[in-house]
């Protein structure tokens, strides 16, 4: 991890947005940007498991092996997760769904899909399903990502997978159950932060290694695309506080009649 991917690191773990999840409108507002980086994980995987899977020419070799192995288990966790009773659901699946039960407007991503399956380009479909400016300007910089070689778009992924979420703004989420229903959004976190423990997270790192090859200048290029989607992720998140912040500025104020006098609290 070089220097400046670092800091954009430790700017982003510690972000302030996390803390100014303290409402159920506040919580509803990040739950309907943030899905753009759920989805944006999920075409970059889908994208590197069709590249590993189709242009891996010699599949006896250790490497090849390993990486499809590793590509696998992470598709495995992350797209057809084993709901343990006949049925499988993605995490995509789970966040929209988390989304309904807790409010949020659903309609953007719905739209978005539906756009796809009529061949809308994609840049064009994010454009015209009414995500937020600053959730398309992060989803197309995922887009230029799909097209690029096998190690960059490894990089993109790990640092997409979002390490840096802290584990207090679950206690955040959780906080808010009594006002919202929060329990699906929990489960979809709980299970993320809790699978950067597991293989699938190592995964992603591992295979920027083996892709890299050793090759000093193709380490340097997956650096280049990690503090580049490093910094756009930080530049979202800056909009979103940002928006939050005004939001809570133009909640109404509580008065109480006391003695016949009004008090704003």
């Amino acid at each position: 991890m070089s220097f400046i991917v670092d800091r954009y690191y430790q700017m982003l773990e510690n972000h302030k947005l996390y803390n100014l999840v303290n409402s159920p409108q506040s919580l509803v507002t990040f739950l309907e940007s943030h899905v753009v980086c759920v989805w944006g994980y999920h075409a970059l995987l889908r994208s590197l498991y069709k590249d590993l899977v189709t242009k891996i020419q010699n599949i006896n070799s250790d490497s090849s092996k390993e990486c499809l192995r590793l590509i696998t288990e992470v598709v495995l966790d992350e797209v057809v997760e084993d709901l343990g009773d006949g049925q499988f659901q993605s995490h995509l699946e789970l966040y929209i769904e988390a989304m309904e039960d807790a409010g949020a407007n659903v309609s953007p991503i719905l739209t978005f899909f539906d756009m796809l399956e009529k061949g809308f380009a994609v840049r064009r479909s994010l454009e015209l399903s009414g995500f937020t400016p600053e959730s398309v300007r992060y989803a197309k910089t995922i887009v230029g990502f799909l097209n690029e070689p096998m190690h960059k778009k490894a990089a993109a992924l790990f640092y997409e997978g979002e390490p840096f979420i802290p584990d207090h703004f679950l206690g955040r989420i959780e906080s808010l159950g009594q006002r919202m229903a929060t329990n699906l959004i929990l489960d979809y976190f709980e299970g993320h932060i809790e699978g950067l423990k597991r293989p699938g997270f190592s995964a992603t790192g591992r295979l920027v290694e083996i892709l890299c090859c050793g090759d000093k200048v193709l380490h340097e290029q997956a650096e280049k695309v990690a503090e580049k989607i490093m910094k756009t992720r930080l530049e979202l998140w800056n909009c979103l506080g940002n928006i939050i912040d005004l939001q809570e500025d133009d909640l109404p104020v509580l008065r109480v009649i006391a003695g016949g006098k009004e008090l704003g609290l």
